[in-house]
């Protein structure tokens, strides 16, 4: 049994996706003498599951994680892997060592009265050991793994793990299969040019760090909703609206293609944040 609200897809041999119902996916690539994870989930206990998860895989060591990006939910597990390089984004580190980014997340963790917010007291934020710019290549397995960063969108140092041979990428919280991503540090300005490159790229499954395993279709609407939601706001911004009056404007305008999308009922938390940094 893996643990509870998980289930374990192999999307090509060696290469499988742990979604967490509700809460946040991983991934796990079994290489020739070790194991290599997409994301160490939000705080250790989770990682520790995560490891007895890959341990019913494998016996084989993990020698790699990969943050997708800073937030807490994909990066606090990383203390529980101390023997492992662990590769990010140079804006990701950047995240991750900023004292005031690590107390406000801190903050929203231990105050949020859920089951892990007690742990969040305790984490030891462990940024990565290994950062790249633009693009990095591991050989893992006798598979190419082709880590690329295509601009700053739902963080400032998002990356995809694209397996070209395979057809599979890894998108973290920039895309998911119908859901809407948290956009409270998002660059809306960016986002959409980056949703560009990232649903340019040749794959037939993605997963990403929320929700089911999507499809290329799914990519390009993920894209779709992003744009939508940017054009709107800036449509809102051009006449004249306030903030409030905008969100609105923007819920009303996306409701009816997107409105039974996971998260769409929280998105007015963040929009006002989004119109904020469109009208700057």
């Amino acid at each position: 049994m893996t643990t509870p609200g998980t289930e374990i897809i192999e999307l090509e041999t060696g290469v499988y996706a742990r979604l967490h119902e509700g809460l946040t996916n991983a991934g796990i690539i079994v290489g020739d003498d070790s194991v290599l994870v997409i994301d160490s989930l939000r705080v250790p206990s989770f990682a520790r599951d995560l490891i007895q998860d890959v341990k019913k895989i494998t016996e084989k060591p993990i020698e790699f994680v990969i943050d997708t990006h800073s937030h807490w939910d994909h990066s606090w597990g990383n203390e529980e892997f101390p023997e492992a390089t662990i590769i990010g984004h140079k804006n990701c580190y950047a995240e991750m060592i900023d004292i005031e980014w690590n107390e406000e997340w801190r903050k929203k963790v231990t105050s949020s009265n859920d089951p892990w917010s007690e742990e969040g007291h305790l984490v030891n934020i462990t940024p990565p050991n290994m950062t790249f710019e633009t693009s990095m290549q591991l050989y893992f397995g006798g598979r190419e793994l082709d880590l690329k960063y295509f601009g700053r969108a739902h963080t400032s140092g998002d990356i995809y793990i694209h397996l070209p041979k395979e057809k599979i990428v890894f998108t973290g919280d920039v895309a998911q299969d119908g859901g809407v991503p948290y956009l409270g540090d998002c660059y809306p300005n960016d986002w959409p040019g980056t949703d560009n490159l990232l649903a340019s790229l040749p794959i037939e499954q993605f997963m990403s760090g929320h929700g089911p395993i999507g499809d290329h279709d799914a990519l390009v609407e993920a894209k779709d909703f992003i744009h939508a939601l940017v054009d709107s706001t800036k449509n809102a911004i051009g006449d004249e609206q306030d903030s409030v009056q905008a969100s609105k404007s923007v819920i009303n305008e996306l409701s009816p293609k997107y409105g039974e999308w996971r998260g769409f009922d929280r998105i007015g938390e963040n929009l006002s944040s989004v119109y904020d940094k469109l009208k700057a």
